[in-house]
């Protein structure tokens, strides 16, 4: 009988994990409180002709390769029309300075980022993964010959979240009070639409601002140059208007106006939050045999990729499953 293995989160991170453990053989569900997979992939539709319902980028900007486990998902993609080269130069506006920085490519998405996610599931339920969108977990117990989730019993469980996430469930006060230690950085995300032709900007890195750290020309990004811009916000600015944050998008879009020197009317725009964006680099806590958590937070550089290849190496705590 193969083992009942379950996933917790619908992230890049779960599932990756999901599909190394259905190649070992196992019998997974993947569960995520959620109403969309993805997790930090984050997607807004735009609501006004022309662009209703095109997709905008709100939480991860872009994705870059650098390991060859990753490049190979990444060639599948590319075969599939799902993620294409954008670019590999962004500018940097700095002491209201504007200069240029060349590094790796970075890789988009037509549909928005979430479409990864949305794919991948789909293949996983053809391989019969159950995936159970909507569905929080309360607690997870981890006993001697199983693992309990709320009141179903599994041999494996893998938490695929945040460990500042993951410690609200885990009934384990030490584990849950390491996980706590994890550092995470908050982002606001404003989109908007002008009523002009797209910027010349790619991106823009945007240093020592009191507000604003990213400017993407989201047209540029998604490949049909819409004029739609989306700004990510300083963790220090967004920590202090997390609960009142919807008031903030009109300071927020303003500032990237200026930025980018855009006269244009502003014709439709929005904010959501991230209060969980971004990790420091982690420690991953000693857990039970039949215990495993995966997430960008453990690698030196924390990203999608690192998400994805950590998902990948599960069964290197999963030792019980091998």
């Amino acid at each position: 009988m193969p083992a009942k293995v379950a996933v917790i989160g619908s992230g890049i991170s779960g599932i990756s994990a999901a599909h190394k453990l259905i190649e070992n053989n196992c019998a997974v569900t993947i569960f995520d409180q959620g109403k969309n997979p993805g997790g930090r992939l984050g997607l807004r539709s735009l609501r006004n002709i022309p662009f209703v319902n095109r997709p905008v980028d709100v939480g991860a900007a872009y994705f870059t390769i650098s390991d060859p486990i990753f490049q190979n998902k990444v060639d599948d993609w590319q075969q599939l029309g799902l993620v294409h080269k954008w670019t590999d130069t962004f500018h940097v506006f700095s002491d209201y300075e504007i200069s240029t920085t060349t590094g790796p490519m970075r890789y988009a998405t037509k549909k928005g980022l979430r479409s990864l996610a949305i794919h991948e599931l789909g293949a996983l339920t053809k391989m019969g993964v159950k995936v159970l969108q909507e569905r929080k977990i309360a607690k997870v117990k981890v006993n001697s010959n199983y693992v309990k989730v709320d009141n179903e019993e599994f041999d494996a469980v893998v938490l695929a979240m945040p460990g500042i996430q993951a410690a609200r469930i885990i009934e384990n006060d030490e584990i849950a009070n390491e996980l706590n230690k994890q550092n995470w950085a908050s982002a606001l995300s404003a989109w908007f639409v002008i009523d002009s032709d797209t910027p010349k900007y790619d991106a823009m890195f945007v240093n020592n601002h009191e507000v604003i750290s990213l400017i993407v020309n989201d047209g540029k990004r998604r490949g049909d140059n819409a004029p739609v811009i989306n700004v990510i916000t300083t963790s220090d600015y967004a920590k202090q208007r997390l609960d009142n944050f919807a008031n903030f998008v009109d300071e927020v879009i303003d500032h990237a106006l200026e930025i980018w020197n855009i006269q244009s009317e502003v014709v439709e725009k929005g904010i959501t939050r991230w209060s969980i964006a971004q990790p420091s680099p982690a420690t991953r806590p000693e857990l039970p045999q039949r215990l495993a958590i995966v997430g960008d937070a453990y690698s030196d550089n924390p990203r999608i990729e690192s998400a994805w290849l950590d998902g990948v190496a599960v069964l290197n705590q999963l030792e019980m499953l091998n």
